[in-house]
């Protein structure tokens, strides 16, 4: 006979053992259901995370309704892009408060699956509730960050969870302005220690105990301790390593090559960093910010070989630098105090470089936003062009596909001779009438396999790019 104690143990620890998922599961194997071959975009910012997609022979110009609208989607609250990969789009939202991830076929729009969790996050300057940061796809495996820092874990097949952590709640981070914004980079498999482990890189941004300011908008009362930056293990969820007292910000970390070794560069509130991806040994540090309270970045870095461009609009700019030794090396900077339409003063949107030149949108404000051609050796605009808002850019094809703040959807040739516009189209549902894309459409397009995919304000549309057959 079992002691009444021991079964209401024995209860317990089934129970717990049914609610939460082994944290080193294994992923159900998926099957790519895309009839398309091609390139996905399951990561921030595609394959390379430099805003370029490898696609060649699209529709060039369009036509007077501009590419065919596949499929849209409604949408809650949130402003990130989905992440396309194996024929699956990963949508992710918030409605009411439940954070909501939802997987379809990349093709139709079909449904696949729906998974999610209640949220309490509440933006401090009143903007919706919904995530920020794009999800991540790694091989099975798929990632999500929410806006109030819970880092998930699931199967790209069927939802399920393989591991969660709470970075705001283990590591005592203090709400940034706007919550949490940036996606995780994905770093490996490489060796740490006698291991072979894949990263994923996180920007946490930790502090002290009992670090919360009064006010809580204060943030430069805020001492970070040992976490702004933490690798945790894509198997397991498990800490690798933690680097930098710095806080987060909602720029994405890059890997990168650079004098032959890789480096995370990380652009947290206050520093550039560069960090060892097996250890996360600091080599060096840059401050690129504002000295304005209210001023974030979110613009990744920009890397070309051994430099790197960094691009903000409450204060300096843009900024060039080389890296030397492990040291950053600057090599010139914007001229204080330059107009949008002068310099390259990116929001959240990260500029896009070829040829030389570094394509994006410059601007603090919607109003006096541009879309500016810059020289990378020498940051001097060649043009700018006016009437798109705070635009996301995406380089195609030897094209720039431009998502205006406000729906315009926009095909140039990417060319530093001039503003050479192609086509300009705002999506229409066929059945309605109705425009598609309602500002704000504050996320970066996302290209896979031919297929479009662009975000506003509650719907996500998927076009085609390719000719008609």
């Amino acid at each position: 006979m079992v002691h009444p104690t021991a079964l209401r143990l024995l209860l317990a620890v089934t129970l717990i053992t049914a609610s939460s998922p082994p944290p080193a599961a294994d992923p159900p194997p998926a099957t790519d259901l895309s009839t398309r071959a091609g390139e996905d975009w399951g990561t921030f910012l595609g394959p390379a995370g430099t805003g370029a997609s490898s696609l060649v022979g699209i529709a060039s110009p369009w036509g007077a309704a501009g590419p065919r609208v596949v499929w849209h989607a409604a949408m809650g609250e949130g402003y990130c892009a989905p992440a396309v990969a194996g024929g699956r789009a990963f949508l992710f939202d918030r409605v009411e408060n439940r954070l909501r991830l939802r997987a379809v076929e990349a093709e139709t729009g079909r449904p696949l699956w729906e998974a999610g969790r209640d949220v309490v996050y509440t933006d401090s300057f009143g903007y919706d509730g919904g995530p920020r940061a794009q999800p991540v796809v790694s091989g099975d495996r798929l990632l999500t960050s929410g806006p109030d820092g819970k880092l998930e874990c699931r199967a790209i097949v069927d939802g399920s969870l393989l591991w969660e952590v709470d970075t705001s709640a283990n590591y005592r981070v203090i709400q940034n302005f706007f919550g949490v914004g940036t996606a995780p980079l994905v770093v490996g498999p490489q060796a740490v220690g006698a291991e072979e482990r894949t990263l994923v890189v996180v920007q946490v941004g930790g502090s002290r105990e009992g670090a919360s300011p009064a006010a809580p908008e204060r943030l430069d009362l805020v001492k970070g301790l040992d976490s702004g930056l933490v690798a945790f293990d894509l198997d397991t969820g498990a800490e690798v390593w933690r680097a930098t007292n710095q806080l987060a910000s909602y720029s994405v970390p890059v890997l990168a090559t650079i004098g032959g070794r890789p480096l995370i560069l990380a652009w947290m509130r206050d520093d550039l960093v560069a960090v060892e991806p097996a250890t996360g040994k600091l080599l060096d540090r840059f401050r690129w910010r504002s000295d304005e309270l209210f001023s974030v970045v979110a613009a990744s870095p920009v890397v070309s070989g051994d430099q790197i461009l960094l691009s903000e609009c409450y204060g300096p700019g843009s900024v060039l630098l080389e890296v030397e030794k492990e040291s950053f090396r600057e090599l010139r900077r914007d001229r204080p105090g330059a107009r949008p339409r002068q310099a390259l003063k990116t929001h959240w949107n990260t500029p896009v470089l070829q040829d030389g030149y570094v394509y994006g949108s410059s601007g603090r404000n919607a109003g006096d936003a541009q879309l500016v051609c810059v020289n990378w050796n020498t940051g001097v605009v060649g043009w700018s062009e006016g009437g798109l808002g705070r635009a996301s850019t995406t380089l195609v094809d030897g094209h720039l596909l431009v998502l205006g703040e406000y729906g315009d959807l926009v095909l140039a040739r990417a060319t530093a001779e001039k503003y050479d516009e192609l086509s300009r189209v705002r999506p229409v549902d066929a059945a309605s009438g109705r425009e598609l894309l309602v500002a704000p459409c504050w996320a970066a397009p996302v290209i896979a396999r031919g297929l479009l995919f662009v975000r506003g304000n509650g719907r996500v549309v998927c076009l085609d790019l390719l000719p008609a057959h």
